[in-house]
């Protein structure tokens, strides 16, 4: 049970750590981040979504929403919960 318990603080201090550090290198890119790169940025993800749209961002959605309960499946069945 210890070993459980220790795998799982590493691998939330590993998180943590990682959180921190993709925070860190928001901060600086926004920080040096020009008005015209912003707007630029924005209107690539605009068009993005346009397209991603067109393509069926729903059926996107619905792989995701299916491949998310098939991983909580899977968790629950090497849990011994049922489903």
């Amino acid at each position: 049970m210890g070993l459980k318990k220790d795998y799982l603080s590493g691998l939330l201090e590993g998180y943590k750590k990682t959180n921190e550090v993709i925070a860190s290198e928001r901060r600086r890119r926004l920080a040096q981040m020009t008005a015209k790169n912003s707007v630029r940025e924005y209107d690539h993800l605009c068009r993005l979504y346009a397209v991603l749209e067109k393509k069926g961002l729903k059926r996107l959605e619905s792989r995701k929403i299916s491949s998310l309960i098939k991983r909580r499946h899977t968790l629950n069945n090497k849990r011994g919960v049922r489903n």
